[in-house]
């Protein structure tokens, strides 16, 4: 999991939500969902999966760990002890009446040296639609909490993490004109909330779809929204209004979901607008009974608040901090990612490749690229022991941003240290604004029983900069004892 800072009263939110969704999941069930979280907003009512049992699987444990660099810097480096304790579950219930995914990773982590004050880290997602009057009426609700940097240069240590919230709920309408023919109209509240940035906003938000069922696991519609967005703070921010007219496709088969979307968005601030595409897709295909690829691609106008509560984790598994909120203003993301999973009775192999491209209009120097990659490898070595190896590597560039030293002695006024401001594009020169983050851990799990689980990780990260001193190396160890019930038959020994 990330070293990222999480604070009590921001996540009281989260951690009730999560708790309402474990209240609704029976007793444990022996299944585990092969897919991730259902789209929302589905305009075919008969592409809904078909109910199915509950299923909650959980895990909680506690232990002891050390880091050899617990500032994370390159030189006179820190040692520390750290005594952990972590809790993770997903939860899935798909009835008539109710449709309900949820996932949290949790770390309450002690820095017993004194490096940090006690830390709750971790990400929460979960989304809610309860059928009040079924196959015309829900009502959704859905929240996203997790972490961000707030200085995008430097290395995430706590310090330079904030919590972030997104909430949003609100009703949908299904319509039938006739047999193939119908009309959807969804309203929202949203609620984006920072720990420490000035970017606290309210949203309002209206969807309309006017669109035919070509089959039953098929549609296609012409759609509209319109979303208000009225910031908390409004000497720094600006209120807004984005609406985008696009037209919408949708396939769900035995082995194939696909759906796509095309059009534009128009953003209206003040006496200015900006208008871009909107093009999406996202595929997901069965290849066997044994691997799946999943591809995304996508260009759209969006904000740092509506892109966080769509972060999706990689082939390791765990969503990482987001990136940094420099602004609220709208910018281009333009983006591509791929997927392969591969599981068997004994072995688990994925690995996802994600790129993306974010400009930022009349702000260059916010304007970066992030190409990456992760891979995850799980092998039940026997009976008792199971083998993990995962990496991540995502490389960072800020193309237009200056070293402060750099635009200092271009003002002819020497280093950091001198009287005048730099400009709004120069960062601290011990930063780099071309940087790698790379991660690379193992494991080792020993089973007994149902549930008891004793488990060893060890894990390498590293921060490569292009220039300053900012790069470092981390090395951390961990054991921890849990309790981590098995949750389908495949899981039990043989």
């Amino acid at each position: 999991m990330e070293r990222t800072a999480l604070n009590l009263n921001a996540s009281a939110r989260s951690l009730c939500v999560a708790l309402v969704s474990i209240a609704l999941a029976p007793a444990v069930h022996a299944q585990i969902s092969s897919s991730g979280m259902d789209a929302v907003g589905s305009n075919n009512a008969t592409s809904n999966p078909a109910a199915r049992s509950p299923f909650l699987v959980y895990g909680v444990d506690a232990g002891v760990g050390e880091t050899d660099n617990v500032s994370l810097v390159s030189t006179d480096k820190v040692s520390q002890t750290l005594a952990v304790a972590d809790v993770d579950f997903a939860v899935n219930e798909q009835t008539r009446l109710l449709n309900l995914k949820a996932a949290g990773d949790f770390s309450d982590i002690n820095y017993l040296q004194g490096a940090y004050g006690n830390q709750l880290i971790g990400r929460f997602d979960g989304i809610g639609k309860v059928a009040i009057v079924p196959g015309r009426l829900t009502w959704t609700v859905q929240d996203d909490f997790g972490q961000s940097a707030i200085d995008p240069y430097t290395p995430q240590i706590p310090t330079n993490l904030e919590d972030i919230n997104y909430f949003s709920t609100g009703p949908d309408l299904i319509l039938p004109l006739d047999a193939i023919d119908f009309i959807n109209v969804g309203a929202l509240y949203k609620r984006t909330q920072y720990q420490t940035t000035p970017f606290n906003s309210n949203r309002l938000s209206g969807t309309v779809a006017f669109g035919r069922n070509l089959s039953a696991g098929s549609s296609i519609s012409l759609d509209g929204s319109f979303e208000r967005i009225m910031f908390d703070d409004t000497t720094l921010n600006t209120d807004y209004d984005r609406t985008s007219p696009y037209a919408h496709y949708e396939l769900h088969g035995a082995r194939t979901d696909l759906t796509a979307d095309l059009g534009a968005t128009r953003v209206t601030e003040a006496h200015s607008s900006t208008t871009g595409s909107l093009a999406t897709v996202e595929l997901s295909r069965k290849l066997s009974a044994a691997a799946k690829l999943t591809f995304t691609a996508g260009r759209q106008l969006t904000d740092a608040g509506a892109s966080f509560s769509s972060v999706q984790p990689g082939a390791s598994g765990t969503v990482t901090s987001a990136a940094a909120a420099q602004t609220s203003e709208n910018y281009t993301a333009t983006y591509a990612s791929a997927g392969w999973q591969y599981a068997r009775y004994r072995t688990t192999l994925a690995v996802s490749a994600r790129w993306e491209k974010d400009t930022y209009p009349g702000e260059s120097a916010l304007d970066h690229n992030r190409p990456g990659a992760e891979f995850k490898l799980e092998r039940r070595l026997t009976r008792t022991l199971t083998a993990q190896l995962l990496g991540r590597w995502y490389k960072t560039d800020y193309p237009h941003a200056t070293l402060a030293s750099e635009a200092a002695s271009s003002n002819g006024t020497g280093l950091q240290g001198a009287s005048v401001t730099p400009p709004t594009d120069v960062v601290s020169p011990l930063a780099s604004p071309n940087f790698g983050d790379g991660l690379l851990g193992a494991s080792l799990a020993w089973r007994h029983g149902r549930g008891l689980e004793i488990r060893m990780r060890y894990e390498h990260s590293s921060h490569n900069v292009s220039v300053g001193a900012g790069g470092y190396q981390e090395n951390r160890v961990l054991l921890t004892v849990g309790y981590r019930p098995f949750a389908s038959a495949a899981e039990l020994p043989e």
